[in-house]
């Protein structure tokens, strides 16, 4: 469409988005009113004059990504709306842009060492990466400023206080701002939705809240320094969630806090001071049903949790529908947690002390207790049987501790095959069944499980391939009933119901990972036994299609082949005992896995506002 403005002179086009048209322009020192936007990715050294921009009177889009400018001062049009520039070359902004509206100048030698003075329309402000910046200046006159973000500003040591008091900021986000100890003494911020210092490790004092602020709010202060919560956080009446994650100095929450009205998600795993303090509360909240704290979910992990402080939780929160106490050092779960009613996930991984789990409520439909090796037999069978229950739809993964599929699921067979899926036939229905795969030697890793019908895979079109963290000698037990909605759940019967004929449904594991067992239990209140049929497949020799050659052995190579066989499985199950960490050290590096992978799922926000600006 813009070509045809001006099919063959680049000059005489609204906007430039193609690098090489780009550079045949910049060199062109003569006035152009034509030029409103630029984008610019990937440019080495050029012979652009240092006036290329301004002479674009009516540039309004200016974005430039990895260009590698010499210069360090680049005058800039007055009608400039979006200055997107990664890697901009100058110390300061030009002052004449007084009509800006969104500046990103990630990955700059900025200073910001004058207030921001006639930007009265900036509403987007990104200066990440920007280690030359200590402190954030007045932007008092920036009064319709909505979004700021100084991530991994790693010499920024102080805010002007006028950055507490702006009507319309929403966004505010300066995580791994390392030399931060204090954001600001108050703030009256009363649009604000999302505040974020995750990873300022120095970080140790929130500010007082001015004002009641009622929107609904995000608080992430991952990794800081912070030791309370103020007073006034009452006063955030529209927080809904709040991320103290290994703030290992925190040792007190006011009860004040788990009464807010919208407050429904807390993460404070990682901070061992407040699993001591956390009972002080107990007496001060409230009995009644409906006054009772409204907290749906609440990651509790590495804080050295008793038996004592798990009934504490259970008691006082009776509305979580999410609770992780991973990595804690309780014996047993109380029998109070079939009374929460609105329970669907719990993870207990790594409490490698556990040993016994009630039977759990009929909401729950997720359970994790991957390396929790002391559980019990009794346990251990109630989880298998609660899979099987019909009221249930329930995902389980768990140590195997050398059990196997129990007799009483309908098939279970050893997998010796390739490739790694499990086959069976349906017709009428689509059946219900629970799956259970029992993993044998691998790598720590995710597991994703596709479904495909008739060769047809069905997760592209009703939803995407289902992922679960499993480990070393360790099952999952899945009801399929949950991978579905209802809605979808229909889809699959129509699929199936079509022409009434045996239709092949597969389980594949990706990656192709084998697992040594598998099984299926199928509901016999919605499946009926007659209209599901279990394939065995045999085991095929590609390699060598004559099989004959066993029949030509003789008993002596025979007995040597076997001899061989059983001194390379001695030598293979010695190394691997040299080779193994004891077991604390192997669940610690396997924990530290699961907590670096969260922690690169935060980083890869860092790099937020390229996407939402060019939107």
């Amino acid at each position: 469409i813009v070509k045809q403005e001006a099919p063959k002179e680049v000059r005489d086009r609204s906007r430039l988005w193609f690098h090489e048209d780009v550079l045949e322009l910049l060199p062109d020192d003569k006035e152009n009113k034509k030029i409103e936007g630029i984008k610019l990715v990937q440019c080495e050294e050029h012979d652009w004059t240092d006036n290329a921009f301004e002479k674009m009177k009516k540039l309004r889009i200016l974005i430039l990504r990895n260009t590698n400018l010499s210069c360090r001062t680049i005058p800039l049009p007055e009608q400039l709306r979006l200055l997107d520039w990664k890697g901009y070359p100058s110390n300061s902004i030009p002052s004449n842009l007084k009509k800006i509206v969104a500046l990103s100048l990630r990955h700059s030698p900025l200073m910001l060492e004058k207030p921001f003075q006639n930007f009265e329309h900036l509403t987007y402000m990104n200066f990440s990466h920007c280690e030359s910046i200590t402190h954030f200046p007045n932007v008092s006159e920036a009064q319709c400023l909505r979004k700021l973000i100084l991530n991994g500003c790693i010499n920024l040591v102080r805010f002007d206080e006028s950055v507490g008091f702006l009507p319309n900021l929403t966004y505010l986000r300066a995580s791994k701002c390392t030399k931060l100890r204090k954001f600001l003494s108050r703030i009256c911020l009363p649009s604000l939705e999302h505040l974020s210092f995750n990873w300022c490790r120095i970080l140790g004092l929130f500010p007082d809240i001015v004002g009641k602020m009622d929107k609904p709010l995000k608080i992430c202060l991952k990794a800081t320094a912070i030791q309370e919560l103020p007073d006034s956080f009452v006063d955030l009446v529209g927080l809904r969630y709040l991320d103290l994650t290994s703030c290992e100095k925190l040792g007190y929450l006011p009860s004040s806090l788990f009464m807010l009205p919208n407050f429904v998600t807390l993460k404070v795993g990682g901070c061992p001071q407040l699993g001591r303090s956390f009972a002080r509360f107990r007496g001060s909240l409230p009995t009644t049903a409906e006054s009772r704290p409204s907290l749906e979910t609440l990651h509790f992990s590495h804080a050295s949790l008793r038996d004592e402080d798990l009934h504490v939780i259970m008691q006082s929160f009776p509305n979580l529908e999410v609770l992780d106490v991973s990595s804690n050092n309780f014996v047993s779960i109380p029998a109070c947690i079939h009374e929460s009613s609105y329970l669907t996930s719990l993870d207990l991984s790594y409490c490698l002390n556990l040993q016994e789990i009630p039977k759990l409520p009929s909401s729950v439909r997720k359970v994790d207790v991957r390396h929790c090796n002391s559980l019990s037999a009794s346990t251990t069978s109630m989880l298998w049987s609660q899979v099987c229950e019909e009221i249930y739809k329930l995902q389980v993964v768990m140590p195997t501790s050398n059990t196997q599929i129990p007799e009483w699921w309908d098939h279970c067979t050893r997998w010796k095959h390739n490739p790694s899926y499990l086959n069976l036939k349906a017709r009428g229905k689509f059946p219900a069944v629970a799956l259970a795969f029992v993993f044998g030697e691998m790598n720590y890793q995710s597991v994703g499980l596709h479904l495909s019908i008739d060769y047809g895979d069905v997760n592209s079109a009703y939803q995407p391939s289902h992922n679960f963290r499993v480990a070393e000698n360790h099952v999952l037990l899945c009801d399929l009933r949950l991978w579905f909605s209802d809605e979808e759940w229909k889809r699959l019967d129509a699929h199936v119901e079509h022409g009434n004929k045996w239709k092949t449904v597969k389980v594949r594991c990706v990656p192709d990972i084998i697992p040594v067992h598998w099984g299926v239990y199928v509901y016999k209140e919605e499946t009926s036994m007659e209209d599901i049929q279990f394939q065995e497949r045999e085991l095929t020799y590609q390699s060598c299609p004559d099989r004959s050659w066993k029949k030509r052995l003789s008993s002596a190579e025979k007995l040597a082949i076997a001899s061989f066989s059983e001194s390379l499985q001695t030598v293979v199950k010695n190394l691997k005992r040299l080779m193994a960490p004891r077991e604390e050290e192997q669940c610690f590096c396997l924990m530290q896995h699961d907590r670096d992978k969260d922690k690169d799922e935060d980083e890869d926000e860092e790099e937020e506002g390229e996407s939402d600006i060019e939107a």
